[in-house]
């Protein structure tokens, strides 16, 4: 059942993920990816700040194109031992992250940004996890490679699918590891007014009806 609202979302990413994720939550929803080449990490820029700026680049070229709604803009980041990981462009590198995370923790950080197309106005936050993936043997990590579950995951595995069997721990959000934290995005969503929650019936919403993380004005 759709949000009893009249508040439009547009998602501004094309990750399968992310939409099942928010249709789940009863989010009435677009896709309009966006088509920003992503920029190089600043130096001496944090993951937390790194993903955060491209999460709200995103959802503001997006946004620009909109006359009114709420753009979505998300990014997920691995970070292993201060390195970050992105996407494999083909199997050897799949191999070559999985190799740097197995048997050891590392950290997961998706930001959200959300825009309101109609005033301009941006609200950026955070969500952190820890993984710990086990210790694969030759055979489990040519396994999982021959799955091409690693394409287009950051990281090179993805923790709702096959990837479930290579993670022994986790601490913090789950749904931040699959790269949409709800919670975040709950929280965003009540600053703008915007209630992913019905009030309870005879009760008036405050608002139009509709690991770590954090929230930022932007």
């Amino acid at each position: 059942m759709a949000i009893d609202n009249s508040d439009e979302f547009v998602l501004a990413s094309a990750s399968p993920r992310r939409r099942q994720i928010l249709r789940r939550l009863g989010v009435r929803l677009r896709i309009d990816p966006s088509r920003l080449p992503e920029p190089e990490r600043r130096r001496g820029e944090s993951p937390i700040d790194y993903a955060r700026r491209l999460a709200v680049l995103k959802a503001r070229e997006v946004g620009l194109r909109h006359r009114q709604g709420y753009v979505i803009g998300a990014d997920t980041i691995v970070v292993v031992r201060g390195r970050i990981l992105g996407k494999p462009r083909n199997e050897e590198e799949a191999r070559g992250m999985l190799r740097q995370l197995q048997g050891g923790w590392h950290e997961v950080v998706t930001a959200v940004c959300l825009f309101d197309a109609a005033s301009r106005r941006t609200r950026s936050g955070w969500s952190r996890s820890r993984v710990h993936m086990r210790r694969l043997s030759p055979v489990e990590l040519d396994w999982y490679v021959g799955t091409a579950e690693y394409r287009d995951k950051a990281g090179a595995y993805a923790i709702q699918g096959y990837g479930a069997l290579l993670v022994d721990r986790l601490e913090g959000c789950f749904f931040n590891v699959v790269g949409f934290p709800v919670v975040t995005f709950l929280k965003l969503c009540q600053r703008f007014g915007v209630q992913l929650i019905p009030a309870p019936s005879g009760r008036r919403s405050s608002g139009r009806r509709g690991g770590r993380s954090g929230t930022n004005p932007t």
